[in-house]
């Protein structure tokens, strides 16, 4: 699933192709993916609007398509936004077409069908999950006297702890990983058990690992592309995610892997504590 360094890729690179546009049709073909409201007052509701600006909450893309209406889009585990001429061909798993205005095409793909879109308009849905966001990485908000009491209170293993969007919106399954391997926290320890100056390290790891994410432009092992149809390059730079029986960076040691709340998880014994 794309993560928040991922989702921000995306946004970064559809925004110059289709801010300041107007939406002359759509044509959905899944209408499924449509969660509010109906696939046809979706097309109503959008025909004829301009995208002023491509933002982005968490792993949600959100496109402002007027003073109080936003599309909202969660990509889940293969969902992308593309953005291309609009004389060349539709990609692969094409759900829905966004024709704009001066000769570009805005495609939702989608190879499992796990994306969902909505349109809101003066806040007239509530969307489970998106609402309850808690701060971002490398936002204000994000900060260890925040964490701190948070995680005194968790029972949970810390990596399922730091996974909960209500407490940090945007991580997954790769970047808690390694979020924990460069702090040096083993994933299974419970949150509550973290000392004061742990949850500093991992408040620091986390916003080092989710800006190294951005910096490479996402991590892509398969589907994951941005808005360009471009594969991201932080795949190269893990510590640990996807290397179980690889030697650790840091110390040589074979890294080791479990499951901690039915997530695939590597780790090193030997340099997280």
């Amino acid at each position: 699933m794309p993560e928040m360094p991922e989702v921000e890729q995306v946004r970064k690179t559809l925004a110059p192709h289709i801010e300041g546009k107007r939406i002359t049709s759509v044509e959905v073909y899944l209408d499924r993916l449509i969660k509010h409201p109906t696939a046809e007052k979706f097309v109503e509701g959008l025909v004829g609007k301009t995208i002023h600006k491509v933002g982005r909450k968490g792993k949600y893309l959100v496109l402002h398509t007027d003073e109080n209406q936003r599309l909202i889009v969660h990509l889940r585990m293969t969902g992308a936004l593309l953005a291309q001429s609009s004389d060349a061909p539709a990609p692969a798993y094409a759900k829905i077409k966004f024709t704009l205005t001066e000769g570009v095409t805005m495609w939702f793909t989608d190879i499992r069908t796990f994306g969902t879109l909505y349109l809101v308009t003066n806040d007239d849905a509530y969307i489970e999950g998106y609402e309850t966001l808690g701060p971002e990485p490398l936002s204000e908000g994000f900060t260890p006297a925040y964490l701190a009491p948070l995680a005194a209170k968790s029972r949970k293993p810390v990596k399922t702890f730091i996974l909960d969007q209500k407490v940090i919106a945007g991580l997954g399954n790769i970047y808690a990983d390694e979020c924990l391997a460069l702090s040096g926290i083993l994933p299974m320890r419970l949150a509550n058990t973290l000392s004061g100056e742990e949850v500093a390290e991992l408040c620091k790891a986390v916003n080092a690992v989710v800006a190294q994410g951005i910096r490479n432009r996402g991590t892509t092992f398969r589907d994951y592309k941005d808005g360009e149809g471009n594969k991201g390059d932080n795949q190269n730079h893990l510590l640990v995610y996807g290397r179980k029986g690889e030697p650790c960076k840091k110390c040589g040691a074979i890294l080791l892997g479990t499951k901690i709340g039915g997530r695939g998880t590597v780790y090193c014994e030997h340099c997280q504590k």
